[in-house]
């Protein structure tokens, strides 16, 4: 008689089974209070940026070569279908660095591909609030268990963006579970997914608005590979842990285990979620609440420093480190490590409207470059544990070396409050649709399992 262990299910079917069977009364009020705040989050930063370049860009591209639909382009009066506003939404929520991310080491940005993607397939279908919330749900945990089992090695080692690459399975989840696919379908759509995941990180290398798409890409091809399996396309039941599967292409080391243990009793998602204050790539946010933490405690002029030495773990030298103290672009500013602490010191601010300031001086700010050319990166075993943190050394002219270390505001271990992150979707959505929007918008996103159908939501958000 054999003593060998029966294999277990491929990862894809364990991951869809869990999906199915969601139930959100089986979920702690907890998770769905900070899933909602994490839509709030979102949707703020759609309606705000869809005005921006990149946003604009994806919307002419769905008016003119995508299809007719029923979903909403958020902040304008276009609707098309699921894909092309997926796409749209994405790209907007994506578009300037005020999306949430994952902390604590799970290095992700679930909110644009998960809440675009949902909401596009939840407006086809006029579902309710409750049917929504159960697969957004589904879709911010998977993130982050995908980001457990691929970062920092996806990123660090082969240069693939997270974002899309993450996302584009949530999303399939997703719309198998608004649209009620069947268990073989669902795995299919997941296979399928995996021939969707893409996006590089040479945009942090030289430039390129392009990074703005990467969330858009992701959420429709998420919606695009539950169609196309419910149409009845295949795709490898083992596309996460096979020999040629999603793993093993993208990372050079992973673990496949955090994808599926515990599923259902163990959520990631609320212990990693993090929430950006400052509009500039997450992994700089650690070096902000450092150079705060000395501001509040000494007195500190740009002029009176000599040099600036950053400590980081390897990612953030790889990822912030290459544009350098001179950028051309702004996404160049907002993945400089030199460049935002130089803002932070001279004037204090990381928000968007110091970015596009920044900007519209070409960032040619002598006072900003000044600081900027005498910042340097350099790895610190202090930062580089298991929960990353930044550290910001100051030099002084007058000879004193002040040093503080800290976690990113935001971050799991240094939070905002939820009236931090409801004041920062006010502020958003306020200043674009007024604060009667603002308000009653906020209300309904937090009250999501009692909205009789998304539109309520959605149609505050159409420009006349």
């Amino acid at each position: 008689m054999s003593t060998e262990s029966p294999c277990p299910p491929p990862v894809a079917r364990q991951l869809a089974e869990w999906a199915l069977t969601m139930d959100l009364r089986d979920v702690d009020a907890t998770v769905l209070e900070r899933v909602k705040l994490h839509i709030l989050d979102q949707i703020g930063a759609q309606v705000s940026c869809c005005s921006l370049p990149a946003p604009r860009i994806s919307q002419q591209y769905v008016s003119q070569f995508g299809r007719s639909g029923g979903a909403s382009i958020l902040g304008t009066r276009l609707q098309a279908d699921a894909e092309g506003a997926a796409f749209a939404n994405g790209t907007a929520g994506s578009s300037f660095e005020i999306d949430d991310y994952g902390g604590n080491g799970a290095y992700a940005h679930p909110g644009c591909v998960v809440v675009p993607g949902a909401f596009a397939i939840a407006e086809e279908l006029n579902v309710t609030g409750a049917a929504l919330l159960c697969a957004a749900t589904v879709g911010f945990e998977t993130v982050i268990r995908l980001a457990l089992a691929t970062m920092p090695s996806m990123l660090a080692e082969r240069g693939f963006h997270q974002t899309g690459a993450h996302g584009v399975f949530a999303v399939a989840l997703e719309a198998a579970m608004l649209e009620q696919l069947d268990l073989a379908t669902t795995i299919n759509a997941l296979g399928i997914a995996g021939s969707h995941a893409s996006g590089t990180t040479e945009y942090a290398q030289s430039g390129g608005e392009v990074k703005r798409v990467h969330a858009g890409i992701g959420a429709a091809g998420g919606i695009r590979s539950a169609r196309l399996a419910r149409l009845g396309l295949s795709g490898p039941a083992t596309i996460f842990e096979g020999k040629r599967g999603f793993l093993q292409a993208f990372c050079n080391a992973y673990d496949a285990s955090f994808i599926h243990n515990d599923l259902g009793t163990r959520w990631h998602f609320p212990e990693r979620g993090a929430i950006k204050p400052y509009a500039s790539c997450a992994l700089i946010h650690h070096h902000f609440a450092a150079f705060d933490k000395l501001r509040t405690e000494h007195d500190i002029a740009a002029g009176d420093i000599e040099r600036v030495i950053l400590g980081c773990e390897p990612l953030t030298l790889i990822h912030t480190g290459a544009t350098g103290p001179c950028p051309t672009d702004i996404v160049g500013a907002q993945f400089s490590a030199e460049y935002g602490i130089a803002m932070r010191i001279v004037r204090g601010r990381n928000d968007v409207g110091s970015y596009l300031d920044a900007e519209a001086e070409n960032f040619q700010d002598p006072a900003v470059a000044s600081i900027a050319g005498r910042v340097t990166l350099e790895t610190d075993p202090e930062c580089a544990a298991a929960i990353p943190k930044g550290k910001v050394t100051l030099h002084m002219r007058n000879g004193a070396v002040l040093s503080a270390t800290a976690y990113a505001l935001g971050s799991p271990f240094n939070p905002m409050t939820r009236a931090d992150i409801e004041k920062k979707y006010r502020d958003l959505v306020g200043r674009t649709f007024g604060d009667e929007i603002a308000e009653s918008s906020l209300d309904l996103i937090m009250n999501l399992e009692d909205v009789e159908n998304v539109r309520q939501i959605t149609s505050l958000f159409a420009r006349t």
